[in-house]
């Protein structure tokens, strides 16, 4: 009796883990995921307020543990299939790994785009958790408050390429960093990106800044290169078999 509750055991071990490795279950749950995604785009048409709450401030994991439920369930559904997605990426590694078959290369090549693909999803989960963005006004010779420090508008000039001259000042009024915005040429300190919007010129001079922050934008640039190299090394490595 024994020896049959064991092999019943032996066996669902190895169905369950058969469906963790499949390839059929990624692509269901991409295709999934896509659905999902598409749901959700048709349904913020719908919403405006969602879009804005989105756009808005605050982190992706404030709006969704904040938000009720009837207008942020299409996008805990796609947070969820990617959780599963992630399980099979990793089951798949170590599957890749244990057989051994082909070269290092071989071996490599879907390890890299592994890889690659869980720091793109890390990086977005930091961002979810950490990003912020700050959007307004501020006048020529007026500074604003920001975390950690303040931003002095010194000067702005308009013209076929508009500049705002700013000073990233301390608690104690000390100049930390002076820089010149101008259109997609943004200001860097301390893990923010300063941009410059548009100028304003009437009744007074002014700049419309956005400070945002995204802690897991490099760890998705990295994430991005591993998911490329690594492809391209597999399409190279079949070719080669061809």
């Amino acid at each position: 009796m024994g020896f049959f509750i064991n092999r019943r055991s032996s066996i669902n071990k190895k169905n369950s883990w058969d469906v963790l490795i499949s390839q059929r279950l990624a692509v269901w749950l991409m295709g999934l995921e896509i659905a999902a995604l598409l749901t959700g785009s048709f349904f913020m048409e719908q919403n405006k307020e969602v879009a804005g709450a989105m756009n808005g401030a605050f982190p992706l994991y404030l709006w969704l543990t904040r938000g009720p439920l009837a207008l942020t369930w299409w996008l805990w559904a796609a947070v969820c299939l990617l959780a599963f997605l992630t399980v099979n990426t990793l089951c798949c590694s170590v599957e890749s790994i244990k057989r051994k078959k082909g070269g290092l290369l071989t071996l490599l090549a879907p390890q890299i785009i592994h890889a690659g693909f869980l720091l793109i999803l890390v990086a977005h989960l930091m961002s979810s958790l950490g990003a912020a963005k700050i959007m307004g006004q501020l006048p020529q010779g007026a500074e604003a408050r920001l975390p950690g420090f303040d931003i002095f508008l010194s000067k702005v000039e308009a013209g076929p390429q508009p500049t705002a001259q700013v000073e990233l000042l301390s608690g104690e009024k000390n100049v930390l960093k002076r820089g010149v915005l101008s259109p997609n040429h943004p200001v860097f300190f301390r893990g923010y990106g300063i941009y410059l919007e548009e100028l304003s010129m009437d009744p007074y001079p002014a700049a419309y800044l956005e400070v945002s922050r995204e802690p897991g934008a490099i760890w998705a640039f990295f994430g991005a290169i591993l998911f490329t190299a690594g492809t391209i090394l597999l399409v190279l490595l079949k070719s080669g078999q061809g």
